[in-house]
């Protein structure tokens, strides 16, 4: 029976040899696809299959080190399925423009363009495949830890509610005493033990620590920052000391220019091709109900700026007038107004809100730079006076026509899921999180899931 440590060894020992085979084989059946079956007819000849398998072990190798750096090795979590494809994507695609851009500096043999695009497909292919294979049968085979989790409190029923998405095994209890603990230890075979107990009492956390030394076991323990700060603690040892760093924001300087060029560029392809739906969308507003073609609100933004908010306009003119009178009928608890059968709401506007064609007007917020693309939603002034320090972290980026929480439920989510989306957006962007929210938007629209 293999030690954790050896599984470790071994299981990633085994997606390295596995990743090796299939880049490897990725190549040779490119070679094969482009001039033996000459999908697209070959026209100055076909070269030999060794110059391009002498090739391959500084393609594999230089492959290896771009997913290693993608940490596909050392990363034991379960993944999404889209998280893994988005993940492989990136790491093939920049592969594949080391490989072209090499192939432009050697001069003594021009490899086939053709040939390293069907390796970039067949790679792209065979990795997520792997992968997918790799999430249903990693935790019967490759069960990492055995663990317990020990402690109370809201962190203690996080850890519980994330850790049911990863490769392991873990019990869950209150803290044990001495005996208690070393019969569950040796009954259950745990390996590790975890403390998540608030507010922490010290001199009980170190007992745990001394047993399970005596226990030969992994110890460690969630420190009562994380409670406050949850997602925004890094561990720093440059003093030579264990030390705690609280993140910052992620989205400024060149994380910012990234995003700021990613929104401008997709809001233009946006207004390019549904052009002809905003005329035809128009014409109808304007038919249905009199008032303007444009509901413009002050809404409050990056920095606690206000800027004019755009949405084609849904409801009845002096609706914000009729809010006053029926804000008691709101059906979610908090700062927030939310009415399934809200009496504004035009019958044309029933339609453009159930498929969220009223928001496509804040392209124009995007290209203005007051929204982004992705972000926490703009916020209603009367909204925003009642939030506390917690709630305002929404208000230190770009606030965005979509956002986690518009794919995790919409208008049917409580207030204070809401914010703890939007919160963990921030403290976890990246581009690739941005691209997975956007295209995880598109079904959600389409299906109309809680959008009232």
């Amino acid at each position: 029976m293999l030690k954790k440590g050896e599984k470790v060894i071994f299981f990633t020992g085994l997606l390295v040899v596995v990743d090796i085979f299939l880049v490897y084989f990725s190549f040779i059946l490119a070679y094969w696809v482009r001039f033996v079956f000459q999908i697209i007819p070959v026209t100055k000849g076909v070269p030999s299959f060794l110059i391009y398998k002498q090739a391959l072990p500084l393609v594999v190798l230089t492959w290896i080190l771009i997913f290693m750096h993608y940490n596909f090795y050392t990363n034991k979590k379960k993944k999404d399925v889209f998280d893994e494809f988005l993940k492989v994507v990136s790491a093939v695609s920049i592969g594949t423009i080391v490989i072209m851009s090499g192939t432009f500096l050697y001069r003594n043999f021009s490899y086939s363009r053709l040939v390293i695009v069907y390796a970039w497909v067949f790679s792209i292919f065979s990795l997520c495949f792997s992968r997918w294979l790799i999430n249903i049968f990693g935790k019967k085979f490759f069960a990492f830890h055995k663990t317990l989790i020990m402690g109370q409190g809201k962190i203690f029923e996080h850890l519980k509610k994330i850790l049911k998405k990863q490769r392991g095994e873990y019990c869950f209890s209150d803290l044990m005493e001495e005996k208690r603990l070393t019969d569950f230890v040796k009954k259950n075979k745990i390996e590790e033990v975890v403390v998540a107990k608030f507010p922490a009492v010290h001199p009980e956390i170190l007992n745990i620590s001394q047993q399970c030394e005596k226990l030969n076991l992994e110890f460690k323990f969630v420190p009562d920052l994380v409670e406050l700060r949850m997602g925004e603690v890094i561990m720093d040892d440059s003093l030579g000391l264990p030390l705690i760093q609280l993140r910052s924001i992620s989205l400024h300087g060149m994380n910012f220019f990234i995003k700021r060029c990613l929104d401008v560029f997709l809001s233009i392809l946006v207004v390019s091709i549904f052009f002809v739906p905003l005329v035809i969308i128009v014409i109808i507003i304007k038919l249905d109900t009199p008032g303007p073609i444009l509901y413009c609100q002050a809404r409050l933004g990056h920095k606690e700026r206000m800027f004019p908010f755009f949405k084609f306009r849904t409801m009845v003119q002096d609706a914000d007038i009729i809010l006053e009178k029926i804000k008691h009928l709101s059906e979610r608890k908090g700062p927030v107004f939310k009415m399934k059968e809200d009496p504004r709401v035009t019958f044309c506007g029933k339609i453009l809100r159930r498929y969220s064609l009223d928001e496509l007007p804040q392209i124009i917020n995007v290209l203005r730079g007051d929204m982004s693309l992705v972000g926490p939603r703009p916020q209603v002034l009367w909204e925003a006076a009642h939030y506390d320090d917690w709630a305002k972290k929404r208000l230190r980026v770009l606030p965005g026509i979509t956002g986690l929480w518009q794919i995790s439920g919409r208008s049917d989510l409580s207030y204070e899921e809401m914010i703890r989306l939007d919160i963990f957006y921030l403290e976890n962007w990246s581009f690739i999180f941005d691209l997975k929210i956007l295209l995880k938007t598109i079904p959600v629209v389409l299906l109309a899931k809680g959008a009232y």
